[in-house]
Formats: C-alpha cells, sequence, structure tokens
C-alpha cells in the first residue's frame, strides 16, 4: 500500500502539481466540470446512475451498497407518514425514482444547477408520474413553499457549498415541523493547522479533482446546525464502509497511472476536468485510511 506522498510522487509524474492546486473551484469550474463528465459517469458508474459511494457495512462491496442513501429516505418517509419528498442536487435522479418507485402516492421533487445531469433525470422520470426534477440552485428555494415538504435529502452534494448554513436555512424553512433532513456526503477530519504539506497538497488535488472549492470539517458544519432550529437525530461516521466503493475507483486510477507517458500524453488531449478525477480517484481511500477525511450520515429533523 501507497503512502499519501508515494502516491502524489507518482501523479507529479503526470500532472504539474502547483498548477492543479492552484485552479480556482468556482461556479464556473463545476458546471464545466460536470459538462465535460457527462460521458465519463455514463462509462464508469453503474447503469442505474447511482453516481455516489456504497455504505458495505460487512466491508465488501456489492451494487446493493449503493441504495443505503435510498433506503434511508423510505425509512423516514415511512416514519414521518411523508406525502412530499425534496432532493437537493438530485442529478440523474436515481434515488429519487428508486423511492419514488417504492411510493407511488407520494410526490418527489428534485432540483440541480447541471443541466446535463438533469436530461438525464427528466428522461428516466418519463418511467413515473410521481418525480420532477428542475433546474435549481439548493441554497434558493424560492419555488419550494414554506413548511410544505416532509423530507428532504442531498447525496453527497452538499460538499459543493460554501454557504451551508444558508442551504440549512432554506430546507428549514420548507419542511413542516418535525421535517427530516437526510445528509450523505465527505468532510475534513482536520482543521488547516493539523495538517502536513503533504496532507496539505493531497487535500487540494482531491478537492480540484472533484471540482470541490472546500472540503468543510464535519466538527464546524456540526457546530453550524447546532446553533440553528435542527434536532440532530444521527450522526453515524461510516469512513470505513464506503471503502469497498473507493477501491474501486483507485484501481482504476492506479490502471492511469501506472503508464506515466501514456497517461501525460492522454492529459494533454483531454479536458483537464475529466483526467484530474485520477487524481481524486486515487487519492480518496488514503485520506480516509489515514484520517484526514470522514463520510458521515447526518439526519436532522426541524424543531
Amino acid at each position: 500500500m501507497l503512502s499519501l506522498k508515494e502516491k502524489i510522487e507518482k501523479i507529479s509524474k503526470v500532472f504539474d502539481i502547483p498548477k492543479v492546486c492552484s485552479i480556482p473551484v468556482n461556479t464556473k469550474y463545476i458546471a464545466k466540470y460536470y459538462k465535460v463528465n457527462q460521458l465519463a459517469y455514463s462509462l464508469f458508474h453503474t447503469v442505474s446512475n447511482r453516481i455516489y459511494m456504497g455504505v458495505s457495512r460487512d466491508g465488501v462491496y456489492k451494487s446493493d451498497d449503493l441504495l443505503e442513501a435510498a433506503r434511508t429516505v423510505d425509512y423516514y418517509i415511512q416514519e414521518t407518514k411523508a406525502e412530499k419528498v425534496l432532493e437537493l442536487a438530485t442529478g440523474r435522479g436515481a434515488n429519487s425514482l428508486y423511492v419514488a418507485s417504492i411510493h407511488p402516492n407520494i410526490n418527489f421533487s428534485g432540483v440541480d444547477i447541471s443541466d446535463g445531469q438533469l436530461y438525464f433525470a427528466r428522461k428516466a422520470a418519463r418511467k413515473v408520474t410521481n418525480y420532477v426534477p428542475e433546474i435549481g440552485d439548493y441554497h434558493n428555494l424560492a419555488k419550494v413553499e414554506d413548511n410544505s415538504i416532509d423530507v428532504c435529502f442531498v447525496v453527497e452534494a452538499l460538499c459543493y457549498s460554501m454557504n451551508k448554513k444558508k442551504v440549512l436555512a432554506e430546507v428549514n424553512r420548507v419542511l413542516k415541523k418535525d421535517g427530516i433532513f437526510i445528509i450523505f456526503d465527505g468532510y475534513r477530519n482536520k482543521i488547516e493547522d493539523e495538517l502536513s504539506s503533504t496532507e496539505t497538497t493531497a487535500v487540494k488535488l482531491t478537492e480540484v479533482g472533484m471540482a470541490v472549492e472546500r472540503f468543510e470539517e464535519y466538527q464546524s458544519f456540526h457546530k453550524t446546525i447546532s446553533e440553528m432550529a435542527w434536532e440532530i437525530i444521527k450522526e453515524e461516521d461510516v469512513s470505513m464502509f464506503v471503502l469497498p466503493t473507493m477501491r474501486r475507483f483507485e484501481k482504476l486510477a492506479k490502471g492511469f497511472f501506472k503508464f506515466p507517458s501514456v497517461a501525460r500524453l492522454l492529459a494533454k488531449v483531454l479536458p483537464p476536468e475529466f483526467t484530474y478525477n485520477a487524481i481524486s480517484g486515487y487519492l480518496m481511500p488514503s485520506l480516509i485510511e489515514e484520517g484526514i477525511a470522514n463520510y458521515t450520515i447526518t439526519i436532522l429533523r426541524k424543531k
């Protein structure tokens, strides 16, 4: 097993690391990232469009593990006797579609800033009558009425926000009293001052590779939640359980970096927003194993 330092050395044989680390990850970059990676998502992720981490509680990856978020949503739909469900950053709509097919009498809606992703969501939504995906920003849910939603959820997308407090406030506004907000996402474990130079480089490379401006420390996110009108009903660190999925991405990335001369050629002809995926795929398992990052399920109830 290679150390972070050794992995970064391999990456440096293909990419100019200072150049990659200096890339500003802003709204424009994120939009381009999703546009460029439409084909990549289709090629490297499952046919069901579940473009995220599986939670393998037995330590062995199975495609069924990708349903952990959807099953969690299903559980709270039943617990709250929900009538309306909202997904933030719905992407291609895989989770909403799965749960909507189980609950045909419940109304599901989803918002996303990416037209490219929504193309697939709208196409898939034709299979059901109770899921409506549309363009929208989770910082401003102006089209959603106050106190109208029973369950809201977001999977691996809140990390893109640099103003999570605003998102939390918007979700709190649209949820009914005792409504549920489900969050599956990745975070830093350490603040900047606690990171070594190697760890700092690894984190920054991963952020650029995933088009995330900055992963927030979970302690900071927890503090923000605790200062608002939320009751935390569950916080579960499932970092070790997502490693089997990460290993699959790491394997693809290892193949890319195995032959540096070929990789450099590919990096010249392919968009950087595409090839940088290899960087994050390569580094993510190490960030988890070395305690630099975590993957947490957070479930909140509106007070």
